[in-house]
C-alpha cells in the first residue's frame, strides 16, 4: 500500500460528487436523469507551511507516483469519526454491492456508528448515510456512499480507525514548483481524484 506522506495539511477538503447526470428534454423541458455507479471522491490538499525536510518527503512522494499512473492512500485529516465502532466489524457474506452492506462483529445491541462516519473497504471509502445499530449478535446493516461495484469477500474488514481512499494525482501537471524560503515551502496546495482501476 503506498500510503502518502503522515504530513498534517492546513486545510483537507474531501468531496464526494456523484456519477448521476442531467438530460432535459428540448420539447418539454422534463428531465431524465441517469445514474452510474462511478461516484468518486475529490481531494485537495492545503500545506500553509512545509519544513525544507517535510516539502523534500512530499516532493519525492509526488514525483514516484509518475503523474497519473501511480496511486497513493489518503486520509482525510480534518475527518473524525464520531461513533464508537466498538467490537471488530467485518463484512458478512459474500457477493454484496451497492449502498447498503451487512457486517457482523460489532458489540451487540448498541448504537455502533453514526451517520457522517466514515469507513474502508478494500481501496475504497465509504461514508454512512443513517446511523448504524448492532442487534443482540452484533450484526448490522450499513447504509452509505459511494456504492460498493466491486462485489465483497465474506469477513474482509472494515477499517474505521484512519480510513483511506486510493487516489491518483487530478492533473499530471499540476504537481506545484514546491518554490522554497530558507525556512522551507510555503502555500503548496494538492488535488487528487479516486482512481477506480
Amino acid at each position: 500500500m503506498n500510503l502518502f506522506p503522515d504530513l498534517e495539511p492546513s486545510r483537507s477538503g474531501f468531496t464526494l460528487i456523484p456519477a448521476t447526470k442531467v438530460i432535459e428534454s428540448p420539447y418539454n423541458l422534463v428531465e431524465e436523469i441517469w445514474e452510474e455507479p462511478g461516484d468518486k471522491w475529490h481531494i485537495t490538499l492545503n500545506f500553509a507551511f512545509l519544513t525544507k525536510a517535510e516539502g523534500r518527503l512530499l516532493r519525492s512522494h509526488l514525483i514516484a507516483l509518475r503523474g497519473q499512473s501511480g496511486m497513493t492512500f489518503i486520509e482525510d485529516a480534518a475527518h473524525e469519526n464520531a461513533g464508537s465502532w466498538s467490537g471488530v466489524p467485518v463484512v458478512d457474506g459474500n457477493g454484496q454491492y451497492g449502498i447498503s452492506l451487512n457486517v457482523r462483529g460489532f458489540a451487540a445491541s448498541q448504537l455502533v456508528a453514526k451517520a457522517g462516519d466514515r469507513f474502508q473497504l478494500g481501496n475504497r471509502l465509504h461514508e454512512l448515510t443513517e446511523d448504524v445499530n448492532s442487534n443482540g449478535s452484533g450484526m448490522a446493516t450499513l447504509y452509505f456512499q459511494p456504492e460498493i461495484i466491486t462485489p465483497t469477500s465474506d469477513a474482509a474488514p472494515l477499517v474505521h480507525n484512519r480510513p483511506r481512499v486510493r487516489a491518483m494525482l487530478k492533473d499530471a501537471k499540476s504537481i506545484p514548483s514546491f518554490s522554497a524560503t530558507k525556512s522551507g515551502f510555503r502555500n503548496v496546495q494538492l488535488q487528487f481524484v479516486e482512481a477506480l482501476r
